[in-house]
């Protein structure tokens, strides 16, 4: 765990963005359950943090040596993070639908992007990985070239590293799952007991939520 890691996970527990509660599961809209949730929304009602979130992706940027022309932030989340690092670097961004909208021009892609550009995606949450792989359907779909994608959270999940790999895309992320965990633990949020039953969620998501249920 480093401290961009520690401190950024500090922050979404302290303002209520992530919540940890292996005893009392969530369900996510997949039906599935699990012991925790995320909502990074959180940020945008919070100046101090959300202005550290953004520090630590302009650090990351400038740290891995990422060669882009635009940024570009997943609908819905991903889109003012994206906004807040460009106006801090100076950048041209866009931004990518879940899906074609059913109007006007039906764009999946918002805003002035030109075939074979380069773009940097801007997620808050790598989940599973089904909107981060949607996203780059769309992308391709324009012509464009993704080079690698900023998370604030990943959940390190199986089913979204595949994808990963899959797009041969290298995921650039602020803090984790198992940082989540620990620093929760750490804050008195959870109990030592329920480690396990947090990396076993981890480990197979539906499997975990199938024996909650049964």
């Amino acid at each position: 765990m480093n401290p961009i890691q520690k401190k950024t996970a500090q922050m979404l527990l302290e303002i209520g963005a992530v919540e940890v509660r292996p005893d009392r599961p969530f369900e996510y809209a997949s039906g599935l359950k699990g012991p925790i949730y995320c909502d990074n929304r959180k940020l945008l009602s919070h100046p101090v943090a959300r202005q550290q979130i953004r520090d630590f992706f302009v650090q990351t940027v400038k740290e891995v040596n990422i060669d882009f022309d635009q940024l570009a932030g997943l609908a819905t989340a991903g889109i003012p993070h994206a906004a807040f690092i460009a106006d801090q670097l100076n950048l041209p961004m866009i931004y990518i639908r879940s899906k074609p909208k059913g109007h006007g021009k039906q764009n999946q892609i918002e805003g002035d992007a030109l075939p074979e550009q380069r773009i940097l995606l801007v997620e808050d949450l790598v989940n599973q990985g089904a909107s981060l792989d949607e996203a780059l359907h769309g992308a391709k779909a324009a012509g464009l070239v993704p080079v690698g994608c900023l998370a604030i959270v990943t959940y390190q999940s199986e089913a979204s590293q595949e994808i990963l790999s899959k797009w041969n895309l290298p995921l650039h992320y602020l803090t984790n799952f198992d940082c989540l965990c620990e620093v929760a633990l750490e804050m008195g949020k959870i109990r030592a007991d329920q480690m396990d039953m947090l990396k076993k969620w981890r480990q197979d998501p539906r499997a975990w939520s199938e024996s909650f249920s049964s």
